[in-house]
Protein backbone atom coordinates (compact mmCIF):
# COMPACT_ATOMS: atom_id res chain seq x y z
CA UNK A 1 0.00 0.00 0.00
CA UNK A 2 1.49 3.40 -0.97
CA UNK A 3 2.35 5.76 1.86
CA UNK A 4 0.02 8.71 2.31
CA UNK A 5 1.70 12.07 1.80
CA UNK A 6 1.55 13.97 5.10
CA UNK A 7 2.62 17.28 3.61
CA UNK A 8 -0.54 18.90 2.30
CA UNK A 9 -1.94 22.41 2.71
CA UNK A 10 -5.06 24.07 1.33
CA UNK A 11 -5.38 27.77 0.48
CA UNK A 12 -8.95 29.07 -0.01
CA UNK A 13 -9.17 31.69 -2.78
CA UNK A 14 -11.62 34.46 -3.62
CA UNK A 15 -11.07 33.79 -7.35
CA UNK A 16 -9.81 30.68 -9.18
CA UNK A 17 -6.33 31.86 -10.08
CA UNK A 18 -3.05 29.93 -9.90
CA UNK A 19 -0.04 32.19 -9.27
CA UNK A 20 2.72 31.75 -11.81
CA UNK A 21 6.10 30.38 -10.80
CA UNK A 22 7.82 33.74 -11.21
CA UNK A 23 5.50 35.28 -8.61
CA UNK A 24 6.00 32.41 -6.17
CA UNK A 25 9.76 32.50 -6.71
CA UNK A 26 9.85 36.24 -6.04
CA UNK A 27 7.77 35.88 -2.87
CA UNK A 28 10.07 33.07 -1.71
CA UNK A 29 13.27 35.02 -2.38
CA UNK A 30 11.97 38.13 -0.61
CA UNK A 31 11.01 36.24 2.55
CA UNK A 32 13.56 33.42 2.69
CA UNK A 33 16.75 34.72 1.03
CA UNK A 34 19.00 32.34 2.95
CA UNK A 35 16.95 29.17 2.33
CA UNK A 36 17.29 26.76 -0.59
CA UNK A 37 15.39 28.42 -3.42
CA UNK A 38 12.75 26.83 -5.69
CA UNK A 39 14.14 25.73 -9.06
CA UNK A 40 13.43 23.67 -12.21
CA UNK A 41 9.80 24.79 -12.56
CA UNK A 42 7.24 22.80 -14.49
CA UNK A 43 3.54 22.22 -14.68
CA UNK A 44 0.42 23.05 -16.63
CA UNK A 45 -2.33 25.67 -16.64
CA UNK A 46 -3.59 24.39 -13.29
CA UNK A 47 -0.40 22.97 -11.79
CA UNK A 48 2.94 24.45 -10.77
CA UNK A 49 5.78 22.19 -9.67
CA UNK A 50 9.39 22.82 -8.73
CA UNK A 51 12.35 21.41 -6.88
CA UNK A 52 13.03 22.65 -3.37
CA UNK A 53 16.36 21.12 -2.50
CA UNK A 54 15.75 17.39 -2.09
CA UNK A 55 11.98 17.85 -2.28
CA UNK A 56 9.40 18.32 -5.01
CA UNK A 57 6.81 20.98 -4.25
CA UNK A 58 3.57 21.64 -6.09
CA UNK A 59 0.54 23.92 -6.19
CA UNK A 60 -2.64 22.76 -7.93
CA UNK A 61 -5.66 24.95 -8.66
CA UNK A 62 -8.97 23.32 -7.67
CA UNK A 63 -11.85 25.22 -9.26
CA UNK A 64 -14.28 24.67 -6.39
CA UNK A 65 -14.47 25.48 -2.67
CA UNK A 66 -12.98 23.31 0.04
CA UNK A 67 -15.80 21.06 1.36
CA UNK A 68 -17.44 22.99 4.23
CA UNK A 69 -17.20 19.99 6.57
CA UNK A 70 -13.41 20.16 6.28
CA UNK A 71 -13.28 23.75 7.53
CA UNK A 72 -16.07 24.01 10.12
CA UNK A 73 -14.14 22.33 12.94
CA UNK A 74 -10.79 24.05 12.34
CA UNK A 75 -12.45 27.48 12.05
CA UNK A 76 -14.43 26.95 15.26
CA UNK A 77 -11.26 25.87 17.09
CA UNK A 78 -9.13 28.78 15.83
CA UNK A 79 -9.28 30.90 19.02
CA UNK A 80 -6.28 32.88 17.72
CA UNK A 81 -8.34 33.91 14.63
CA UNK A 82 -11.93 34.58 15.74
CA UNK A 83 -13.01 35.69 12.25
CA UNK A 84 -11.71 32.58 10.48
CA UNK A 85 -15.11 31.25 9.43
CA UNK A 86 -16.23 34.61 8.05
CA UNK A 87 -12.92 35.18 6.25
CA UNK A 88 -13.15 31.96 4.22
CA UNK A 89 -16.92 31.59 3.95
CA UNK A 90 -17.21 32.99 0.43
CA UNK A 91 -14.19 31.40 -1.21
CA UNK A 92 -14.86 29.99 -4.67
CA UNK A 93 -11.73 27.92 -5.32
CA UNK A 94 -8.61 26.72 -3.55
CA UNK A 95 -5.00 25.69 -4.04
CA UNK A 96 -3.78 22.25 -3.04
CA UNK A 97 -0.12 22.37 -2.00
CA UNK A 98 2.05 19.31 -1.53
CA UNK A 99 5.63 18.38 -0.76
CA UNK A 100 6.92 14.95 -1.75
CA UNK A 101 9.22 13.37 0.85
CA UNK A 102 12.45 12.50 -0.92
CA UNK A 103 14.97 12.88 1.89
CA UNK A 104 15.85 14.81 4.99
CA UNK A 105 14.37 14.71 8.45
CA UNK A 106 10.73 15.49 9.31
CA UNK A 107 11.87 18.90 10.56
CA UNK A 108 13.67 19.58 7.26
CA UNK A 109 10.49 18.71 5.39
CA UNK A 110 8.29 20.79 7.66
CA UNK A 111 10.51 23.87 7.31
CA UNK A 112 10.71 23.50 3.52
CA UNK A 113 6.96 23.03 3.20
CA UNK A 114 6.25 25.94 5.55
CA UNK A 115 8.33 28.24 3.34
CA UNK A 116 6.70 26.94 0.16
CA UNK A 117 3.23 27.40 1.65
CA UNK A 118 4.03 30.92 2.85
CA UNK A 119 5.43 31.93 -0.54
CA UNK A 120 2.40 30.59 -2.44
CA UNK A 121 0.05 32.24 0.06
CA UNK A 122 1.81 35.58 -0.43
CA UNK A 123 1.77 35.25 -4.22
CA UNK A 124 -1.88 34.20 -4.40
CA UNK A 125 -3.66 36.50 -1.93
CA UNK A 126 -5.01 33.45 -0.12
CA UNK A 127 -7.89 33.94 2.31
CA UNK A 128 -6.56 31.35 4.77
CA UNK A 129 -3.97 28.62 5.24
CA UNK A 130 -5.18 25.15 6.20
CA UNK A 131 -2.14 23.16 7.40
CA UNK A 132 -2.86 19.51 6.67
CA UNK A 133 -0.67 17.76 9.28
CA UNK A 134 -2.38 19.58 12.18
CA UNK A 135 -5.74 20.18 10.48
CA UNK A 136 -5.60 23.77 11.75
CA UNK A 137 -6.35 26.98 9.87
CA UNK A 138 -4.37 30.22 10.09
CA UNK A 139 -4.69 33.81 8.98
CA UNK A 140 -2.36 34.15 5.95
CA UNK A 141 -0.46 37.17 7.29
CA UNK A 142 0.17 35.40 10.61
CA UNK A 143 1.30 32.22 8.87
CA UNK A 144 3.70 34.15 6.64
CA UNK A 145 5.11 36.19 9.54
CA UNK A 146 5.77 33.10 11.66
CA UNK A 147 7.25 31.27 8.68
CA UNK A 148 9.68 34.13 8.05
CA UNK A 149 10.82 34.03 11.69
CA UNK A 150 11.25 30.25 11.74
CA UNK A 151 14.51 28.34 11.55
CA UNK A 152 16.00 25.09 12.75
CA UNK A 153 16.62 26.90 16.06
CA UNK A 154 13.21 28.59 16.20
CA UNK A 155 10.57 26.06 15.19
CA UNK A 156 7.07 27.45 14.44
CA UNK A 157 5.23 24.90 16.55
CA UNK A 158 1.99 26.88 16.66
CA UNK A 159 1.85 26.56 12.86
CA UNK A 160 2.69 22.86 12.85
CA UNK A 161 0.78 21.56 15.87
CA UNK A 162 -2.79 22.03 17.02
CA UNK A 163 -2.73 22.16 20.84
CA UNK A 164 -6.42 21.53 21.45
CA UNK A 165 -7.73 22.35 24.95
CA UNK A 166 -11.25 21.32 25.93
CA UNK A 167 -13.23 21.85 29.16
CA UNK A 168 -14.68 18.66 30.67
CA UNK A 169 -17.59 18.44 33.09
CA UNK A 170 -16.96 16.28 36.14
CA UNK A 171 -19.23 13.22 35.97
CA UNK A 172 -19.33 13.04 39.78
CA UNK A 173 -20.63 16.59 40.10
CA UNK A 174 -17.36 18.05 41.32
CA UNK A 175 -15.38 20.86 39.71
CA UNK A 176 -14.72 20.56 36.01
CA UNK A 177 -11.27 20.23 34.51
CA UNK A 178 -9.38 20.58 31.24
CA UNK A 179 -7.97 18.09 28.80
CA UNK A 180 -5.51 18.58 25.95
CA UNK A 181 -4.47 16.69 22.86
CA UNK A 182 -2.19 17.55 19.97
CA UNK A 183 -2.45 16.97 16.25
CA UNK A 184 0.66 17.40 14.12
CA UNK A 185 3.48 15.88 16.16
CA UNK A 186 3.19 12.55 14.36
CA UNK A 187 4.12 14.18 11.05
CA UNK A 188 7.22 15.55 12.79
CA UNK A 189 8.34 12.08 13.87
CA UNK A 190 7.04 12.10 17.45
CA UNK A 191 4.05 10.72 19.30
CA UNK A 192 1.10 13.01 19.90
CA UNK A 193 0.69 14.40 23.43
CA UNK A 194 -2.39 14.12 25.61
CA UNK A 195 -3.39 15.38 29.05
CA UNK A 196 -6.54 13.70 30.31
CA UNK A 197 -7.05 15.72 33.50
CA UNK A 198 -5.69 19.15 34.38
CA UNK A 199 -6.92 21.64 36.98
CA UNK A 200 -5.61 25.13 36.43
CA UNK A 201 -5.37 27.91 33.87
CA UNK A 202 -5.63 27.01 30.16
CA UNK A 203 -2.52 29.08 29.40
CA UNK A 204 -0.49 27.05 31.90
CA UNK A 205 -1.61 23.82 30.26
CA UNK A 206 -0.87 25.17 26.78
CA UNK A 207 2.59 26.42 27.75
CA UNK A 208 3.47 23.12 29.40
CA UNK A 209 2.42 21.06 26.37
CA UNK A 210 4.26 23.45 24.05
CA UNK A 211 7.45 23.14 26.09
CA UNK A 212 7.26 19.34 26.08
CA UNK A 213 6.70 19.29 22.31
CA UNK A 214 9.64 21.64 21.76
CA UNK A 215 11.80 19.49 24.04
CA UNK A 216 10.95 16.34 22.07
CA UNK A 217 11.65 17.91 18.69
CA UNK A 218 14.71 19.94 19.62
CA UNK A 219 16.49 17.09 21.38
CA UNK A 220 15.00 14.30 19.23
CA UNK A 221 14.13 12.55 22.48
CA UNK A 222 12.49 9.16 22.75
CA UNK A 223 10.20 9.17 25.77
CA UNK A 224 9.79 5.86 27.55
CA UNK A 225 6.86 4.87 29.72
CA UNK A 226 7.39 6.29 33.21
CA UNK A 227 9.99 8.91 32.24
CA UNK A 228 9.96 12.16 34.19
CA UNK A 229 10.09 15.49 32.36
CA UNK A 230 11.16 18.51 34.37
CA UNK A 231 9.63 21.71 33.00
CA UNK A 232 10.93 23.76 35.94
CA UNK A 233 12.39 22.97 39.33
CA UNK A 234 8.86 23.00 40.73
CA UNK A 235 6.95 21.35 37.86
CA UNK A 236 7.60 17.70 37.05
CA UNK A 237 5.57 15.62 34.60
CA UNK A 238 5.39 11.86 34.28
CA UNK A 239 5.05 10.49 30.75
CA UNK A 240 2.99 7.38 30.11
CA UNK A 241 2.66 5.60 26.80
CA UNK A 242 -0.78 4.32 25.98
CA UNK A 243 -3.77 4.44 23.66
CA UNK A 244 -5.33 7.77 22.82
CA UNK A 245 -8.27 8.93 24.91
CA UNK A 246 -9.91 9.78 21.58
CA UNK A 247 -10.04 6.13 20.56
CA UNK A 248 -8.39 4.32 17.67
CA UNK A 249 -5.06 2.54 17.58
CA UNK A 250 -2.78 5.56 17.94
CA UNK A 251 -0.21 5.35 20.75
CA UNK A 252 0.30 8.67 22.48
CA UNK A 253 2.36 10.15 25.29
CA UNK A 254 0.07 10.88 28.23
CA UNK A 255 1.36 13.65 30.49
CA UNK A 256 0.55 13.52 34.19
CA UNK A 257 1.35 16.24 36.74
CA UNK A 258 3.19 15.03 39.83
Amino acid sequence: MPQINRWIALLPLAAPQLPNFAGIERAFQERFPDAVQPSTPGGTERLTTCSLGDFTASATLIDQPIPPAQLVGPCAAAWYWPDAAAAVSNHTAHLLLTLVDEGGTPIDRALAFTRWTAAVAAASDALGVFWGPSRAIHRPADFIDQAVQSSINDLPLYLWIDFRIEPVANATGGPGFLRLYTTGLEALGQNELEVQHFVGEPQTLLSSAYNVAHYLLERKKVINDGDTIGLTEEVQLTARRGPSMLGGELEVIQLQWE
